[in-house]
């Protein structure tokens, strides 16, 4: 059985979606369990997490402009383009 097209968008989307919200999740436990912010093994440790979670957006967008979605009034895009 072949997938219709607006299906796989979807589910790319839904799947991109999935991945940044547990990104934000495993941020979330991070501080949840930190006690000590002096500790540089914290500072390395939420900046991997910064970043999984800016690739996790950055392909959460990139799904959703592909099915052709866009909120003119909150994206980032510069409105003179």
């Amino acid at each position: 059985m072949t997938v219709p097209m607006a299906d796989k968008t979807i589910v790319a989307i839904r799947e991109a979606a999935a991945a940044y919200a547990e990104a934000v999740r495993a941020t979330q436990r991070f501080f949840d369990r930190v006690e000590d912010t002096d500790d540089p093994s914290v500072l390395v440790e939420y900046a991997t997490l910064a970043e999984r979670e800016k690739e996790a957006a950055e392909a959460r967008l990139d799904a959703i402009e592909a099915a052709g979605i866009e909120a003119p009034s909150i994206d980032e895009s510069d409105p003179d383009d």
